[in-house]
Order: structure tokens, then sequence, then C-alpha cells
């Protein structure tokens, strides 16, 4: 969680928008000019002030507010002063601030599955509800989904019928905002809908989306799983540690879902015992609306927690598949290793038993012999030191050299260069490289799979580039 501060803008570039519609005429006789919903946009604290004051003059039976961001992780479009100027002219209790505090700056995913909860205040005939949840939406433009923030204030006066909304989203004209100022400017309601209904509009416009967004998931998992099960050891491998990382990111993904649905579920369940015992006379209506909702997201997390589960067993199935893969391609190399080191000790068996009639060859083959036909003898010259001395500095120039690279190649790289370098059948999509290759692929991989996180929002449209992460 970041300040409080870096929750808002120096200048806004969104505007506020208001939307007041007049209470009901209570009169028999229409009114020869009948009160009209109003529509503002408040860029600036002047106007904003101007409007609430020109309000006052004025009932109203509903008034909407909503504040957007640019993007998921940016600052609401909102300076702090303007917010504090609708927070002292609605009395809003010290509690609303928590809303605020989940839009702010940040460049990483944070409180990625935190939502504010169901919270409910009640002074006199004032009753005060705020929340906030996370749901899924679609980006066309990228074919990719990502999980937004939106929060709801609202303050109810029994006495006077009043309420006041405050709507939190991530972007501008969000679908929730669009459904509620469709319903806001649209025909008037009766005076005896429930004051509760614009909740209603903004679980409808989120909740159907749950299912969308499984079954984009399910449709990235179901290959790699059903490959991995019809994957067999000793036969090259179709699947591998891409694969695998992958998988977690998916796993990441579904386990999220049940903890998001879960505070989404609790909140529709105190919002619906709130409206059923409304004097509303859709009060009824409203609660069964939103019960629907409950239920909806009840079975939407039993989804997500089987398919997670399904996810974490295939991802378990695919590290041991290519563990096991490993070992059998080692075990085939260390097989070819021990044929090399066979035929090494048959090469060198021959070499020891001819190596001394070779050198005694060699030796009486130089030009410092000779044989003597006169005297029927071989004749040596007197020069044969020259080999002598020659040969043992040599031989002692070698060994001090190999000693030398001992004690100055302490980790052997120099060494492994020179090793040749054995290739094997299997992998996925090509050969290994051998065993040290494998090893040093496991280790890549295994490093990018500790560095891998269940980041999850608008990163593009922050400005951060996150390799693998879907926002």
């Amino acid at each position: 969680m970041g300040s409080l501060e870096s929750s808002f803008v120096e200048q806004v570039i969104e505007p506020v928008q208001i939307i007041d519609v007049p209470a009901p005429v209570a009169s028999q006789q229409p009114p020869v000019h009948p009160p009209v919903t109003q529509h503002v946009r408040c860029s600036t604290l002047e106007e904003l002030s101007a409007h609430l004051n020109t309000a006052q003059q004025t009932t109203y039976s509903c008034r909407y507010i909503s504040i957007c961001q640019r993007n998921s992780w940016r600052p609401l479009q909102i300076t702090r002063p303007m917010l504090d100027l609708i927070v002292a002219s609605h009395g809003i209790d010290a509690s609303f601030w928590e809303l605020p505090s989940c839009f702010y700056t940040r460049n990483l995913d944070v409180e990625e599955v935190f939502c504010v909860p169901y919270t409910e205040t009640r002074h006199g005939s004032v009753i005060e509800i705020s929340y906030s949840i996370k749901y899924p939406e679609h980006k066309p433009a990228e074919d990719k989904w990502v999980i937004r923030h939106s929060a709801l204030y609202h303050r109810y006066d029994t006495s006077t019928n009043q309420s006041v909304f405050i709507h939190l989203s991530p972007t501008p004209n969000s679908k929730a905002h669009l459904q509620a100022s469709t319903h806001l400017l649209g025909p008037p309601t009766p005076p005896t809908s429930s004051p509760f209904h614009l909740h209603g509009v903004l679980f409808t416009a989120y909740t159907p989306a749950w299912r969308a967004y499984m079954a984009w998931l399910e449709r990235r998992f179901l290959p790699i799983a059903n490959t991995t099960f019809a994957t067999f050891i000793d036969e090259p491998l179709r699947v591998g540690y891409d694969n695998l990382s992958t998988l977690v990111s998916i796993e990441t993904r579904f386990l999220q879902v049940p903890a998001i649905l879960e505070s989404v579920g609790d909140t529709l369940a105190q919002l619906g015992s709130l409206t059923s015992s409304s004097s509303a006379e859709d009060g009824d209506a409203t609660a069964q609306h939103l019960q629907n909702h409950q239920r909806t997201c009840l079975a939407q997390q039993r989804a997500a927690t089987h398919l997670q589960l399904r996810a974490q067993r295939t991802s378990q199935l695919l590290a041991d598949t290519l563990s096991f893969r490993d070992q059998v391609v080692a075990k085939e190399q260390n097989g070819n290793m021990l044929q090399l080191n066979k035929s090494a000790v048959f090469i060198t068996t021959l070499t020891l038993l001819y190596l001394p009639a070779s050198f005694v060859a060699s030796f009486f083959g130089m030009n410092f012999f000779g044989f003597d036909p006169d005297d029927n003898r071989i004749a040596g010259s007197s020069m044969v030191w020259i080999y002598v001395v020659v040969a043992g500095a040599l031989t002692v120039a070698t060994f001090v050299f190999y000693y030398w690279l001992l004690h100055r190649d302490d980790d052997g790289a120099m060494f492994r260069s020179l090793a040749p370098k054995i290739r094997g059948g299997g992998g996925s999509g090509g050969a290994f490289e051998g065993w040290t290759a494998l090893r040093r692929g496991n280790t890549c991989t295994a490093a990018r799979l500790r560095g891998r996180g269940a980041m999850t929002a608008d990163a593009k449209e922050a400005g951060v580039e996150l390799r693998g992460v879907d926002v």
C-alpha cells in the first residue's frame, strides 16, 4: 500500500463526472417546469465547488460521482483538495479514505488479490457502505485479459431518501460507469425503487466476465496439459522448460481467482442482507438479483479451485517428466562415456605394448647411429649427448608447464573448453547439448521460475516493460 498522497494528481486530465437525479415530485399535478437530471464534468476545484454550491439549492434523490484513473497503475484523476471538498460537502465518514488508498502509482503488481472488505457504518438515519471489487476485463487490441480494481461508496439517508454514490474506476468510461450513467440518465425510476439498485448495476457489469476469463485461461492450459499426459520419457519430448514456465504462470492466475471471488461473494452476501431489509417495494427483487450474482461467483470459485489443482498437478508431472528425461539422457551419455573409457583402456594397453619397441626403433633409427659393413657392427656418434639433453629438457619443460596450468586454472575452465562436446537425443524441439548443457539449462530455468511472479495489471499502459507478465 502506498501513501494516500500518491493516490491523487496535481492536475486533472479526465474530469470528475457528477450526475444529479432530481427527487420525484409529490404533487398530483405535473409541474410546469419539471426538474431534469444534471450531468456535469469538473476538472478544477473551482468548477466542483460552484456545482456543489448550486446543487445544494435543489433537492436530488441520487447523486452519482464518478472518479477514474487513466490506467490501472496511475493515481486517481482528482486532486486532494477536490476530494476533500466532496467528503466535507456530503458528511462522509473517515472510513471512506480506505477506498482511494487502493488507487495509487505503482510499478509492481502489489496487492494483487486485495479488496477492501464490505464496510457498513450507521449514524442515526444515515447508512454508509463502502467496498471494492476486482474483476477481469478483456483488452481486444491485445487479445488478453487483465485484472481491474473498482470501488463504490454509498451514503443513504433514510429520512430524506437521498443517496450519494462515489464510484472509483480504473479507466475512463469503464463498463460500470457507462451502465450506471445510462441507468441514471434514462427514464425516471419510480419512487418505490430500491436505493441499492445501483450496486446491482456494478455487479451486472463485471460478474459475467469471470466465466469468459476462466475459459480463456483454460484454452491456454489444456493444450499443454494434454501434451504432458501424452508424453513418454523414452521418446523425444514435445514439451520443455518453457511450457513449465507457462504452466506456473497459468497456475498463479488460477490461484488468484478463488481469493478474489471469495471477497466479492462476501460483499454480495452483506449487500443482499441489507437490501432485503430495506423498506423499498422492490428491495426483495434487488436482493434476489444480488444473490444470483453471489451464486455465480461461488460457481466460478469452485471451477477456479479445480483448475488450479489440475494445473498444479500438471506442472508437477511435467517437472518430473523433464527430470526423468534428463536422467535418461545422462544414463545414455554415461554409457557412451563408459564405452569410450573401455576404448581408451584398450588403446592405452596397445600403446604400452608397442612403446618399448617403438622407442628402440626410433632411437637407433636416428643419424647418430650407423651400420659399419667393414666391421659388421653399429657405429655411434659422439654427439648423441645432444639428443639426451634436448629430450630431457623438453620433458622437464612439459611437466613444469602442466603443473603451472593446474595451479593457475583453478576452476578448470581451460580443460573443459578442450574437452569434446557430446550430443544426445531427446529434448523439446531438438537435441540436448550434453549433460553440461542440460545442467546449465536446468539452472537457468529454475532461476527463471524463481524470478517469475504473478504480476497482473496494466503495465503497458503504465509504461512498464515486464517480461512474461500479463497485464
